[in-house]
């Protein structure tokens, strides 16, 4: 296995300064979401001294021919939960694409496919081959592809989307200007990601809970700015993605902070709120959309 020491990507500056030492090496992390404590194992992470964007270097070259194999039956039992937060999510983006084709990148099982539906065509891009059987199970028009490998796509979409996708890709500059050659003039992309110079990053350093071994890119509303603008988009909308959660799934995932998780499990299981769902909105979670004003 190769590791590749890579420049910013965002502004492709050679200059940076080490924030977090590698625990991984030569080896892939773990994909997935399910909580075992080697998913924290990650990439050195540097923070680049020209544009603050925070990227992991040196890392695994061609990471994603990796997400072909991920399985995740567990990730299905939270679907009912992902297509509530669809639904919110659809009402923003409908102020500024009413109508017209969408494409989601990295659509996983399909969760926001179906619900987009009821208002867009709609497509998407996924490279696992579990979560594409899933979908397409559902009726839904899936391509195994990368962007680029989308025939026809040329100025073709009104909306492109990835929801928690921007943070896995390798070089998220060539894959925004592929999205901009794939809309239409004045068309959308909508993306969800952890803001790195949020509160919470700063306050939990090293366990901020976007610190995964497969997330190696980590943006800031600065340097997405920077990044969009540079691939030809200019920014309409700056939000927080309103994830609905219930109350037994926020226990889990509090569980890898050991004693708090505990403590939270117990005692929502004994106020029973466990199947009780609210909107969970966290200030470093991005929701943002930008609108394509030129050509790349």
């Amino acid at each position: 296995m190769k590791l590749v020491e890579i420049d910013c990507p965002v502004c492709s500056c050679k200059k940076y300064k080490v924030v977090f030492p590698d625990t991984l090496g030569a080896r892939p992390p773990v994909f997935g979401y399910k909580w075992v404590p080697e998913i924290r194992k990650m990439y050195r992470t540097v923070r680049c001294l020209a544009c603050g964007h925070v990227y992991c270097s040196p890392r695994l070259e061609n990471m994603y021919q990796y997400y072909k194999d991920v399985e995740d039956e567990g990730y299905l039992h939270n679907e009912p939960l992902r297509t509530e937060t669809a639904r919110n999510v659809i009402q923003t983006i409908q102020k500024f694409a009413p109508a017209g084709r969408l494409l989601d990148v990295g659509c996983s099982t399909g969760d926001f496919l179906q619900v987009a539906r009821e208002y867009y065509q709609v497509e998407g891009l996924e490279l696992s081959h579990w979560a594409l059987e899933v979908a397409k199970h559902r009726g839904l028009t899936v391509h195994p592809t990368k962007l680029n490998q989308i025939t026809g796509a040329h100025e073709s979409f009104d909306i492109v989307t990835l929801w928690g996708v921007i943070e896995h890709l390798e070089y998220p500059k060539s894959e925004l200007e592929r999205v901009n050659r794939a809309l239409k003039m004045d068309g959308i992309v909508c993306f969800w990601t952890g803001d790195v110079d949020s509160f919470y990053s700063k306050l939990l350093g090293s366990m901020w809970w976007y610190r995964l071994g497969q997330h190696i890119q980590f943006f800031s509303w600065k340097s997405m700015d920077h990044l969009m603008s540079d691939c030809g988009f200019t920014r309409v909308y700056k939000g927080v993605y309103p994830y609905v959660i219930s109350f037994e799934y926020l226990g889990i995932s509090l569980s890898r902070y050991f004693l708090i998780g505990r403590l939270a499990k117990i005692l929502f299981s004994l106020a029973g709120l466990r199947k009780r769902r609210f909107v969970l909105r966290k200030s470093d979670e991005m929701f943002g959309i930008y609108r394509k004003v030129r050509r790349v």
